[in-house]
């Protein structure tokens, strides 16, 4: 159920960036934030005690959805783990 509903949202993200016109550009500028909102927080977690592990998953979810992604990998792991 869990890649069901996962493989729904990677559908209708890439059909919103097909929609914007300019496919490569809104997607290589997700991935880009994303890559950098994950490496960000990466990098504040010897300061925070709040950290997301940095893994192909993880960067695959931040590169997709960005840093409303990245968000929800910190709000998933703090209130699920």
């Amino acid at each position: 159920m869990v890649y069901l509903v996962a493989g729904v949202l990677c559908v209708a993200i890439l059909i919103v960036f097909k929609k914007s016109g300019s496919f490569i550009k809104a997607f290589l500028s997700s991935a880009l934030g994303g890559a950098t909102a994950l490496c960000a927080v990466s990098a504040l977690s010897y300061f925070v005690p709040l950290s997301v592990g940095l893994n192909w998953y993880s960067l695959a979810f931040s590169c997709l959805f960005s840093v409303p992604g990245v968000i929800f990998l910190l709000l998933s792991k703090t209130f699920l783990f």
